[in-house]
């Protein structure tokens, strides 16, 4: 009879590492969604953030005639460049150098003559973001004469120079210090 307890003990044992080792595996489960989620959720709230900071900032200096700021913006680290586009001007097929995305959209919107007005996005990340970004109307100051301006995002971050102009915000690379 002594035999018959110890082997059922060890049938019960059995049975209760089953049951942890699946509980276990529930909790691994969810908590991975759970965190994967959270995270998610993280960036989302960071893209919206990047976004409207730069459409407000935009938006604010055009109507202070000569005023200059430097800003710098954060973005989500998956981005690795971000190109400005001055619609109301000819297109330029060296954009398609730099972001094919960008190139198409002031493609057809130049071949339909519709300018800012006519186009749900003026600046294009790389990769393409999960939103159209459109900031108020933009000149752009390239030092090769174009009417578009890349910028690399290096660590999530990157600069630019945004000056009011009165109807249009001039956006212009930071100049090397020294």
């Amino acid at each position: 009879m002594a035999f018959r307890d110890k082997r059922g003990i060890g049938v019960g044992q059995v049975f209760i590492f089953i049951v942890a080792a699946i509980t276990f595996a529930l909790i691994l489960i969810f908590g991975y969604r759970a965190i994967t989620g959270f995270l998610k959720s993280g960036e989302d709230v960071a893209f919206v953030q990047f976004k409207t900071g730069l459409e407000s900032s935009v938006k604010k200096i055009y109507t202070e005639f000569g005023s200059v700021r430097v800003e710098r913006y954060s973005a989500p680290l998956t981005y690795s460049q971000i190109c400005f586009v001055d619609l109301d001007k000819p297109y330029d097929q060296d954009l398609c150098n730099f972001d094919q995305v960008a190139c198409s959209v002031w493609k057809e919107t130049a071949a339909a003559g519709r300018g800012y007005e006519g186009v749900d996005e003026n600046v294009f990340l790389t990769p393409p973001a999960p939103v159209k970004i459109k900031v108020y109307r933009i000149s752009v100051e390239d030092q090769d004469g174009k009417n578009f301006l890349c910028i690399l995002i290096k660590q999530g971050a990157f600069s630019i120079v945004m000056e009011g102009r009165g109807d249009k915000t001039l956006l212009s690379v930071v100049p090397p210090a020294g």
